[in-house]
């Protein structure tokens, strides 16, 4: 059994969108097995699986976690969930919170867990996890933006990247909704509109904007713009490029208009969040 866990103090700066309470890794542990009632862990809870398998307990159902994959409860939630007996999970994993961090994670983990698949960024997550790893052993209060900038890297990474595990196997009409999600997320720098995800889903425009907030509780034109304010902040954060070319780049035709729905998602403008987390 092996295990690591660090807490951090709390930042002097509460202006973080994200900033983690704890953070760790454990392996080898084939009892490992977490029960916890609402209301007693405040933070979100994040873990992400690196080898073997484990699971977690929800809806009345027991699903299998491999790696690549992970899972997300929201602040307050009950927890469950446990290692394979035979063959025990390595998990790296982050307790955290922020100023800001809801439009980041679009709800992820509220009212019940998220469990998701990681594809092309499972690489840099886990790299940006073991960062902030690190960051956490040998804390110094300097590193503070260090720290909240990796735990960031993580987690616009994996919601950029990451697909819904699905509960089940069904081609029912939600699940379709979610299929179509994940085609926005991953075509969003591309010249969508509402007519063409429609078109590309098989619905009219209003009957596919009605299924699609029934299923994900947004509608699909505000789904795809904060897919490209997600990107957009990625790109900001681990890029040099412009204002103007990361406008392009995501999908907007002119930066002031960019520039405009940034600063109403996040609260503020993208040269000040580069500023902040770049």
């Amino acid at each position: 059994m092996f295990w690591q866990l660090f807490y951090l103090p709390q930042p002097s700066n509460l202006h973080y969108v994200c900033y983690p309470e704890s953070c760790g890794r454990f392996y080898l542990d084939p009892e490992h097995r977490v029960r916890r009632l609402a209301g007693l862990c405040k933070e979100y809870n994040l873990h992400i699986v690196l080898s073997g398998k484990g699971y977690v307990i929800a809806g009345g159902e027991r699903h299998e976690l491999l790696p690549g994959s992970g899972f997300l409860y929201g602040p307050g939630e009950s927890h469950d969930y446990e290692s394979d007996p035979n063959d025990p999970w390595d998990v790296c994993f982050v307790h955290f919170a922020g100023n800001g961090i809801e439009p980041l994670l679009e709800g992820k983990g509220r009212g019940e867990v998220w469990l998701f698949t990681l594809a092309q960024q499972r690489s840099r997550v886990e790299q940006a996890l073991e960062k902030l790893r690190r960051l956490s052993e040998a804390f110094e209060s300097t590193n503070e933006p260090a720290v909240s900038a990796a735990l960031y890297e993580a987690l616009s990474a994996l919601m950029n990247d990451a697909g819904h595990h699905r509960r089940t196997a069904g081609n029912g009409t939600r699940e379709k909704m979610f299929e179509v999600a994940d085609y926005i997320r991953a075509n969003c720098t591309r010249k969508l509109n509402l007519k063409s995800i429609a078109d590309k889903a098989g619905y009219s425009p209003y009957h596919f904007t009605r299924i699609f907030q029934e299923a994900v509780g947004k509608s699909p034109t505000h789904y795809l713009t904060e897919c490209r304010i997600l990107l957009a902040k990625n790109l900001l954060v681990i890029t040099p490029l412009a204002i103007k070319q990361i406008a392009y780049e995501t999908g907007f035709s002119q930066s002031s208009y960019f520039i405009s729905i940034f600063h109403r998602m996040t609260g503020m403008t993208p040269q000040q969040f580069r500023n902040l987390y770049g």
